[in-house]
């Protein structure tokens, strides 16, 4: 991993800390396990930061939502720590970030999150639905002072995070979706400015789905993964586009890859105050680019 001319500074923060006002329960299945699972999202204390708690481990230790955590896993985002793991949490983190949620925990039944409808939607509009409680501490923020280009994998050089300051002293996002090869799911960006309100990605970003094309999907049943997912579940390209499905938006594949993003970013304790546009990244790109940027601004993580 590497950087050019990368350089960060801590900035007064922004806004304070906040919570849930009350309990939200989420109920679904998870798309790789097949497994039912509740999600039980609960206040919690300032300062605690994101918890999963696994209640069908007994006595098993609290799985902070840090990057430190994160273990490798294909096409998702884990969490480890000690026998506790929960897997596929990208979903849930993009919806706490942009219901700018900082404190809470998460008691969950099973390992993998549900997929619901392979957007996090349903997770944004619980946690509107259940409200916020503004908390004494600030949300530490640290501001992006120089542009820079991050090289996030050695192993793919066109992968590339390049940071820029904001002029609106705000958080941006874009991603840029690029196939080398020609295929059904054509090349497209999405951009959006977290200077906007929760109500506007629950509108513009939140309802995108994961996607997948035939070949791949064929692949996963085949492993005996994905058993109860249907192409009605999730964005299936075949050659003519969406299999027994309709796209919600034009740019819908890369408004789903910012999505995602935004719950990588997720994994670090601080608001970061600057443009990401991201380029061909993944899970493990994002996750690789936040441990140089917490690196730079003197906030290393553990591991």
């Amino acid at each position: 991993m590497s950087s050019s001319s990368l350089r960060i500074v801590e900035t007064e923060p922004k806004r304070r800390q906040r919570t849930l006002a009350q309990r939200v329960d989420v109920e679904g299945f998870g798309f790789w396990s097949s497994r039912d699972v509740t999600y039980s999202f609960r206040p919690s204390e300032c300062g605690s930061g994101v918890r999963f708690i696994r209640d069908d481990l007994p006595n098993s230790p609290p799985i902070p939502a840090l990057v430190e955590n994160r273990i490798s896993k294909p096409r998702q985002t884990s969490l480890a720590v000690g026998n506790a793991q929960v897997d596929m949490v990208e979903h849930v983190l993009a919806a706490l970030s942009a219901a700018r949620i900082d404190n809470c925990d998460i008691v969950v039944s099973a390992p993998e999150a549900p997929g619901l409808d392979g957007s996090c939607a349903p997770f944004v509009k619980a946690f509107l639905e259940a409200g916020f409680i503004e908390q004494e501490q600030y949300r530490p923020a640290f501001k992006i002072v120089e542009p820079a280009r991050l090289q996030t994998d050695s192993l793919r050089p066109d992968s590339v995070l390049s940071i820029a300051p904001s002029e609106k002293d705000a958080t941006a996002f874009e991603y840029n979706l690029v196939y080398d090869v020609p295929k059904a799911i054509p090349n497209q960006s999405a951009f959006f400015d977290f200077d906007r309100s929760t109500e506007d990605f629950l509108t513009e970003i939140a309802p995108s789905r994961t996607f997948l094309t035939f070949e791949e999907a064929n692949e996963l049943r085949k492993l005996g993964i994905c058993q109860r997912v249907s192409a009605s579940d999730v964005l299936v390209f075949g050659d003519a586009g969406p299999i027994d499905n309709a796209l919600r938006f034009d740019n819908e594949c890369a408004r789903h890859k910012l999505l995602d993003m935004v719950g990588d970013f997720a994994l670090a304790p601080v608001d970061w105050i600057g443009v990401f546009q991201a380029t061909k990244t993944g899970h493990l790109q994002n996750a690789n680019a936040i441990r140089i940027m917490l690196e730079t601004a003197g906030l290393r993580p553990n591991k």
